[in-house]
């Protein structure tokens, strides 16, 4: 006895599947960008620590992303000094040398007691792989 078994493709609800921003993979993604997002800005709590205001770690956001049907999320920051504290300055920066003054005859800055320090160089800051180290809380 032979059995006959018919198959339907539902083309168009693949598609929204698929591709739709209100799709099941779209979903999926945002909920991962979000992860990653939520554990880059706990990644910012640990040492070495440098955030002062919290605006990089308020700044993070996941956006899902549609381009011509091939959908991804973006999860990062408008910061300008983020890739400072991700990549580290100075010695422990790209460059890998110290910073030396361009316009005076040394570095000065405020600490947070008030207290003015001088110096001709300074040895920068190390890294905070904030994001990059994040990217692991995707997978779950």
């Amino acid at each position: 006895m032979a059995a006959r078994i018919r198959h339907h493709v539902d083309t168009a609800g693949l598609h929204a599947l698929l591709q739709s921003p209100n799709g099941g993979v779209a979903k999926d993604l945002f909920r991962r960008g979000k992860k990653v997002e939520t554990k880059a800005k706990q990644n910012l709590q640990r040492s070495p620590r440098r955030v002062d205001t919290g605006l990089l770690r308020s700044s993070i956001n996941t956006q899902l992303l549609n381009d011509g049907g091939h959908l991804s999320v973006r999860v990062g920051t408008n910061v300008y000094y983020a890739v400072f504290v991700h990549d580290g300055t100075g010695l422990y920066g790209p460059k890998g040398s110290y910073i030396y003054p361009h316009t005076a005859k040394k570095l000065s800055w405020k600490t947070k007691g008030g207290k003015r320090i001088f110096a001709v160089r300074v040895k920068g800051m190390k890294p905070n792989r904030f994001l990059a180290d994040a990217v692991s809380a995707a997978k779950g």
